[in-house]
This record gives structure tokens, sequence and C-alpha cells, in this order.
């Protein structure tokens, strides 16, 4: 059953079909950043000139990370002009278009400096140059920016979409714009690139070809890639896991031992995709061609699958670190062979890791804070959720009082702030927050600058908090006694000045 719209919806439809952009469908749950993002594409429609049109652009980019799914469903509106048109519009800027059928036009092999100057051509720069009235114009115009804004909010899920509108039929023609995006966008768009690279057809033609030209299609690069971005080396091997990507065998086995917990999970996932569940397809077999030109009587794999890959490399290992030897020919439990390897480097870093404890403890028992701080470090480092953060707390707020004394505020602070982060709601959790803010307004003194509003801060946290006790380089301790010295010494000096200003009174001139 249709539901009629009200009247004024409806001629604002039309009136954004005059103009050439509709707006994308709304769903229940928009809010004020997908009206934003609607306003500024119908302003962008009726745009003229290529200030205002680059200036609306520009106020659309902050607003993509959090409005992805938005953006993607006004990448498959209705539109009002043809594809063709819309092609026109691109091909009367020079661009790189694919014909109907996707396909590009077979360039002419070419020279380095040429291959810079196709990367570095700017879409947007001359689009927003081209006459508002030019059929499909407006439209072209207004998917590049959703595409460009897409591409500079660096998120995961944004590189999807535009990987998708590259193959979509009323976006395909954008594909060449599409691909320069994605390979901006590097690392974030590795795991939609690896994933679509193990389909088939021209999708996975076309992530090979952005892979190869970041340098990224051997999965261990892939990986080096993603080292300082967040999550992303999780975000990887997960797309190694639901492809089975058969190159990535070893690097995935590389990870089981990582030292940051998620990324041990990730690869170990991964891994057991590769060996249990329903077996890959074999691979082709063919007649090898022999020496002297003759044909081998048998067909032999073209190659390994993801599974055989797993099976050799995990013998392998097994015979290395456990001295199990598996003869050939003979069937090893996959499975348990790898949580057989997995329990062994559990072990060993079960052992590291109560070393590096111990040796923790016994620095913080010798007074040695700063070495006993490192040790925990490490330990959080390795697994930030460890059963003895409450333990390490204490460590890190003696460090910070000794710090103080020192008028190292900066790094007192750090210490502090991960003294509270340790034990927030530990006994001395507050106390160790306001001494953080504390510290910080010291060292912006320190630098020339104003720490009034860090004190502030340090006394909302914590009203008995007494600045003064750790300027003087008594930071607070746990118990909290240097409270009631400190108080005690504020009220003596009080005093003895209120008596100095009587007796001065009194004296005679």
């Amino acid at each position: 059953m249709s539901i009629r719209r009200p009247a004024p919806l409806a001629l604002l439809v039309v009136l954004l079909a005059s103009l050439g952009v509709t707006a994308a469908p709304r769903s229940a749950a928009a809010g004020p950043d997908e009206d934003k993002a609607d306003a500024v594409l119908r302003e962008l429609a009726s745009a003229a000139d290529a200030s205002t049109r680059l200036r609306l652009a520009a106020e659309l980019t902050p607003l993509a990370p959090r409005i992805i799914p938005h953006l993607a469903t006004f990448l498959t509106r209705t539109r009002t002009s043809t594809v063709d048109q819309r092609r026109l519009v691109l091909v009367g800027i020079r661009a790189s278009v694919p014909d109907a059928k996707g396909k590009f036009e077979t360039p002419k092999r070419q020279q380095e400096a040429q291959i810079r100057a196709d990367e570095a051509f700017d879409w947007l720069a001359e689009l927003v140059t081209v006459d508002a009235a030019t059929p499909g114009a407006a439209e072209v115009l207004a998917d590049v920016v959703v595409v460009r804004a897409l591409a500079d909010s660096r998120e995961q899920a944004a590189a999807q979409v535009i990987f998708d509108a590259a193959f979509a039929e009323p976006t395909q023609i954008l594909r060449d714009e599409c691909g320069r995006r994605l390979r901006k966008m590097a690392p974030v768009s590795l795991p939609a690139l690896i994933i679509e690279s193990q389909g088939k057809g021209d999708r996975k033609r076309y992530s090979n070809y952005q892979l190869e030209r970041l340098d990224r299609q051997d999965p261990a690069k892939a990986l080096i890639a993603a080292v300082d971005a967040p999550g992303l080396e999780v975000a990887i091997l997960d797309a190694f896991r639901t492809s089975r990507h058969r190159e990535a065998v070893y690097a995935v086995l590389s990870k089981v031992d990582d030292d940051a917990p998620a990324v041990r999970a990730a690869a170990r996932a991964a891994w057991m995709a590769y060996v249990t569940g329903p077996p890959p397809p074999p691979a082709p077999k063919k007649k090898m061609v022999l020496p002297g030109g003759k044909l081998a009587n048998k067909e032999t794999p073209l190659w390994l699958t993801y599974r055989e890959l797993a099976d050799h490399e995990l013998r392998g290992r097994l015979e290395q670190l456990l001295g199990e030897v598996t003869p050939e020919g003979q069937k090893l439990d996959l499975e348990a062979a790898s949580k057989r390897l997995f329990a062994h480097f559990d072990g060993e870093r079960q052992k590291r890791d109560a070393g590096l404890l111990a040796s923790a403890r016994e620095l913080a028992g010798k007074g040695d804070l700063a070495g006993a701080a490192a040790a925990f470090d490490r330990l959080i480092v390795l697994d930030p959720e460890r059963p003895e953060r409450a333990e390490m707390a204490p460590v890190f707020l003696d460090l910070g009082r000794a710090l103080g004394k020192d008028g190292k505020w900066a790094e007192a602070a750090e210490a502090f702030s991960k003294a509270h982060g340790l034990a927030p709601e530990g006994k001395d959790g507050v106390l160790a927050l306001a001494a953080h803010h504390h510290a910080l307004g010291k060292a912006l003194e320190a630098a020339g600058k104003d720490g009034d509003g860090q004190f502030r801060e340090a006394a909302r946290i914590d009203p008995s908090f007494q600045a003064a006790a750790v300027a003087e380089g008594a930071a607070p301790p746990s118990d909290r006694s240097w409270l009631l010295a400190a108080g005690a010494g504020a009220a003596v000096a009080a005093l003895a000045l209120f008596a100095a200003g009587i007796v001065r009174r009194r004296r005679p001139a």
C-alpha cells in the first residue's frame, strides 16, 4: 500500500529533480548529520561557481565518518540524467571512463611521468568548472563529491561502499576515480580489497590491480602496512579468514603467537578456518612437460590448496618446536595439531610473563620504581587486561610522586594517569586522577603557560586535594595523611601572618 506524501515534500522532490539531484531515501533513524549532508548536497546541485562547489564539498567531508550508510544510499538514488550523459561530462574533462560494459580502452605503454600525472589528475577540480546546465553535470559532481568524502573518512566500511560503487550500473563510470580513492585510503582499504581479490571476474581483477599498484598483493606486506593502524591488523586477518586467502597461509601462521592478544586471537581464528571445515576444491591438474619436450604420464596439480599449504607448514612447525615427526603420507589431524601448537606458544608466553612479573615485583620491593614501572608497562602492552592491574597502580602512583619531587611534571602526569587507568575504581583512583591534572598544570607552568585550568580540574575531581603539597615535593600518598599535615601547616602559616599583622599595627610610629 503506497503512502501519500504531503504536498510540500512532493514539491521538494520535484525541485531537486529539476536541479539534477534527488534526495537520498530517508530512514527513521536519520539524524542531524544526515540532514546537514542533504542540505549540502541540495545546495551543491544549484551552485554555479567553482569556489562555492569546492566549499560545499569540503563541508561534506567531516560529516562522512558518521553517515557512511546514508552516503551509500545516496549513491544508489534514482537519477534524472542518463549514464551516457554523465559519461559525456567525464569525457569532457578528459577523465578515464569505462564503456557500457565496464571496460577501459587498452592504453599504450606509459612512461613513469605519465603514470604519475594520471594519478595526480583531480576530477573534482575539473568538474566544479563545468557549466551547471550541462545534462548530468550536477549529478556526476555530487557522486564524485560523495565518493571523495567517503574516502577521506578513512573508515573501513567506506572502502567497501566505494568498491561497490565502482561496479554499480549508475556509478561504474567512476571506476577509475573509485580506484584512485581506494589507493589513497590505504591501508584502511586493504581488508575490502583483500576480500574482493579472492572473488571472481571483474571485481577480482580490479581489486588485484589496486593491490598491485599499492604493492600490497603479498599478504605479509599487507600486514606490515597495518602495524601502526589500530585494529587494522585484526581486520586484515579477518579478511584472510573469510576469504580463505590461499597465499596468506604463511602470513597468518606468523601471527598466531603475536604479542597483541587481539591480533593473536584473529590469527588463530583465521588459521582454524584454514584447517577445519569442508575441504577446498582441488586444484586443477595438468600433464607437465618433461625435459626433452615429452609429457608426463600423470597429471600434476598446478598448485597446493590452502589446506595442503597449512598441512605442510604445520608439520614443519611441530617437528621444529615440539619434536613431533609425522611420516610422509600419514594423515595429520590438523585441528588437534594446531591446538597443540597454540598450547605450546601459550605455555612459553606464560613463562616469559611470569618471569617479567617477578622481576617487576622485585624491582618495586627494592625501590626501583622506574624499573618496576617499565616492566609493568611491558606486561600491560602485551595484555591490557592482566589480572595484576590493581597491584601495578601503586607503583605508578609512587613513581609520580618521585617525579614530582624532581620537578619532572610531564613525566609525573603520565605516571599518575597510568595509576588511574590501571585501577580507576581503586582506593587511590580519584586521587591519582586529581594528581594527574595537577601535574599537568605544573608542567604547563614550567613551560611558561597557564596551568590554572588543570589545577581547577584537580580540585573539582578531589575537593580535598591540596595542590601545594605536590608543588612542594610531597606528592599525595595513598593514605592521604599528607592532607592533615598540609592543612595543619597552612593553618599555622595563616596564624603567623595574622599575628604579624596585629603586631605591625600595634607598633608605635
